[in-house]
């Protein structure tokens, strides 16, 4: 009997995980404004576009990431990217800047990214090509972002996350979460909501605070 209770248990939380990955974020329109690391954002995820195969478009104004967190890739600061249901990364358009991705055959993305090469004292700019094989995921960098349009208290998710730009493209990730418990690629954070359930801060495992929302328009 109790073995029977442990397997209806381990079936259920499977269920309800999965049922939680693949619940689409609110359709609406999203805005709102905040600090990230330490630098003000801006963010806009628009409603599901037919153009764009019911996809969203994410418009973005933030500082990137350094080219040292992403072993010399440059990133533009107000990016194009279109997200699924589940704000998963379907494309990334880096307007004015090379790096880019895009969706690859028969899965996963084809990335583009800008690099600066010092040669005998002057600097020229590469693309390099990379691929990354399997499931659609959340950029690994951009996770506190998306969480701040997608997470709700209470709520659980594990999703695949992606190193679209950086070093660590060839790990497999995660970003799950159990409530305020927050795990982004194998990092710890708390999740503190506002008044409506919606995330308020993402802080850190010291205490420092990865992600504020100033407000949500």
């Amino acid at each position: 009997m109790l073995r029977l209770v442990l397997l209806l248990a381990f079936f259920l939380t499977t269920v309800l995980r999965v049922h939680a990955a693949d619940t689409p974020v609110d359709a609406t329109v999203q805005e709102l404004h905040g600090t990230f690391a330490g630098q003000r954002f801006w963010a806009r995820l628009q409603a599901p576009d037919k153009q764009f195969g019911g996809n969203r478009v994410l418009q973005l104004v933030y500082t990137p990431p350094a080219e040292s967190e992403l072993s010399g890739a440059h990133l533009s600061d107000c990016p194009f990217v279109l997200l699924d249901a589940q704000l998963r990364v379907v494309a990334w358009n880096g307007r004015d800047i090379g790096s880019k991705a895009v969706p690859s055959v028969p899965d996963g993305y084809a990335i583009t990214r800008e690099i600066s090469v010092l040669e005998n004292g002057d600097k020229r700019i590469d693309l390099e090509q990379r691929k990354i094989a399997g499931e659609r995921g959340w950029d690994l960098h951009l996770a506190p972002v998306l969480l701040a349009l997608g997470w709700r208290s209470g709520s659980t998710n594990n999703i695949r996350a992606v190193d679209l730009f950086g070093p660590r493209h060839a790990e497999a990730l995660t970003i799950t979460w159990n409530d305020t418990a927050i795990s982004i690629g194998g990092s710890t954070f708390i999740a503190v909501p506002d008044s409506n359930g919606r995330l308020a801060t993402l802080t850190a495992a010291d205490g420092t605070h990865l992600l504020s929302v100033g407000g949500r328009p």
